[in-house]
């Protein structure tokens, strides 16, 4: 990488970080009551707006790690991320199901209640 670059956004560059900006703001508002989901988001947002406008990080970063090219190493770390989030939607899927099953459960029980107590002998 060299030390003496300019800044300067291409127009694709300022679309892209306007748009990541609006998915910053939604995320924040999305995560409004959980701090560390939002400080997660911002922090892909902020390195995602980061990486746009100096596209020869990633390809830095991973020659640092390892990795031919810049676009390999978003490649297996978005794939990573997919799969945590897969993982992490569907233990959020077993609780509801844990949950809706309780909420029945005691629906039934009560109505039960209710209608053994109308019951005429």
């Amino acid at each position: 990488m060299n030390a003496d670059f300019h800044f300067s956004f291409t127009p694709i560059q300022l679309l892209l970080s306007v748009l990541l900006l609006i998915i910053a703001v939604a995320s924040l508002r999305l995560f409004r009551n959980r701090l560390l989901y939002r400080l997660f988001f911002v922090a892909i947002v902020l390195t995602g707006i980061l990486f746009v406008a100096v596209p020869e990080l990633p390809y830095y970063i991973a020659n640092r790690l390892g990795v031919g090219r810049g676009v390999d190493l978003l490649f297996y770390l978005l794939f990573t991320g997919f799969l945590m989030l897969i993982a992490i939607l569907y233990r959020r899927i077993l609780q509801h199901d844990v949950i809706l099953t309780q909420i029945i459960r005691q629906n039934a029980i009560k109505n039960h209640r209710v209608f053994q107590g109308t019951k005429k002998a």
